[in-house]
């Protein structure tokens, strides 16, 4: 049996970090939304055990759609420097406040914090403001005979459901079901690597400061996580990871100490690794009639420089912002003036985004003679030059 729910402005599939921001924001300018999440609560993939470094300009944003209270801010940790080094080589680059006009480069929070920041966000909403479905698993859209509106079938409680949406917006993930209905052009391009995630205690205070330390098998980020413990991805060739996974915590930690340096000291108390692979995935059509793909499902990024969820969140400000109305004139969120205006917002920061991040896997993942010394002779000369690492500052804000 098919029911038929009651129409909506704008209808999310995916209620996880992007979508659940997304909502939040869409309902403070006014819409009417509804959020299809497959997963039931939690077990959502995206509110794991992983931690997530926002940028400085990311946090002010959640800030100012009242997702960062006194509970929230309790449990980030605030990025005060960032040291980029090239393990066994001399060089460092050390990227400070001063290189941001004097305030913290940003914040490391829990994934799992972040939702509860959005789950106490719904609870505050108005009866009404905002129809969750969980667990609703969406089985398909099609476009209005009149071009008007998008109709969705979804599955809740055994029974197949559908609404009607002026605007369907497909932010379930880089495995995207919306994105694949749509046909739109997708790149693959593997990195073969794979990245290992942790935490970890450190012996020493961290301080705040963050590390990128480029290994021969990739990048070893070490961030600086509230309540005194690191967060540690450690980026290795896909060839390498079954062996890594396989051993001890204390044999983990020791590789780890080796490569690191022991910077901070011995790191001890790790949690359960967990291992991701590595692609990088890009949108080629990111509208179609009535329809907007974003966030991880239009651009999957390597965590290299940790942009990914902070490039998502400026999909949602822009979207968000390309949706205004004008001057107190009703806008159709699903007109195609109005989804031509996102792309052409997101067009240069998905460039400038994209492309930093895939050149600096390849530029530090070069293991051929003589690169380590390379690498760490630029990184020497890059932290005598205050200008370029302002600017480097600036693209990683994406601003």
């Amino acid at each position: 049996m098919i029911t038929s729910a009651p129409s909506t402005d704008i209808l999310i599939v995916g209620g996880g970090m992007v979508g659940g921001v997304l909502a939040h924001a869409l309902v403070q300018a006014g819409w009417r939304v509804t959020v299809l999440e497959g997963a039931a609560p939690g077990e959502s993939p995206s509110f794991d055990a992983r931690l997530t470094a926002l940028s400085e300009a990311s946090w002010r944003y959640l800030d100012a759609l009242g997702l960062v209270d006194a509970s929230t801010a309790a449990h980030a940790q605030a990025i005060e420097e960032v040291r980029v080094v090239d393990a066994g080589h001399f060089g460092m680059t050390r990227i400070t406040r001063a290189n941001n006009h004097g305030v913290a480069l940003g914040e490391v929070i829990a994934n799992r914090q972040i939702e509860q920041a959005l789950i106490q966000a719904r609870r505050a909403l108005p009866p009404g403001a905002l129809d969750w479905r969980q667990p609703a698993r969406y089985l398909g859209h099609a476009l209005a005979a009149d071009g008007q509106s998008v109709c969705v079938r979804f599955l809740q409680d055994g029974i197949e459901q559908q609404q009607s949406t002026r605007l369907l917006v497909a932010a379930d993930g880089a495995h995207s079901p919306v994105r694949a209905q749509t046909g739109a052009t997708v790149q693959h391009q593997p990195y073969g690597q794979t990245a290992i995630v942790c935490t970890a205690r450190p012996e020493r205070p961290h301080q705040g400061t963050g590390f990128e330390c480029f290994t021969r098998g990739g990048p070893l980020a070490v961030l600086p996580a509230p309540a005194g413990r690191v967060s540690l991805v450690w980026v290795n060739r896909d060839e390498d990871i079954p062996a890594l996974m396989a051993l001890s915590d204390e044999a983990y930690a020791a590789r780890l100490n080796q490569l690191f340096r022991a910077r901070l000291g011995r790191l001890t108390e790790l949690t359960a690794r967990s291992a991701y692979p590595l692609n990088l995935v890009t949108v080629q059509e990111l509208t179609a009639p009535r329809l907007v793909i974003l966030g991880n499902a239009a651009h999957a990024l390597h965590p290299v420089a940790g942009q990914g969820f902070n490039l998502c969140l400026r999909d949602v400000r822009d979207l968000v912002d390309s949706l205004r109305a004008d001057r107190g004139v009703p806008v159709d969120p699903g007109a195609a003036e109005r989804l031509s205006h996102y792309t052409a917002l997101r067009a240069a920061d998905y460039r400038r985004t994209i492309g930093l991040t895939d050149r600096l896997v390849k530029g530090f993942s070069l293991d051929l003679p003589g690169a380590g010394l390379l690498r760490g002779a630029l990184l020497s000369a890059l932290d005598g030059v205050r200008p370029i690492k302002n600017r480097l500052v600036r693209l990683t804000r994406g601003i």
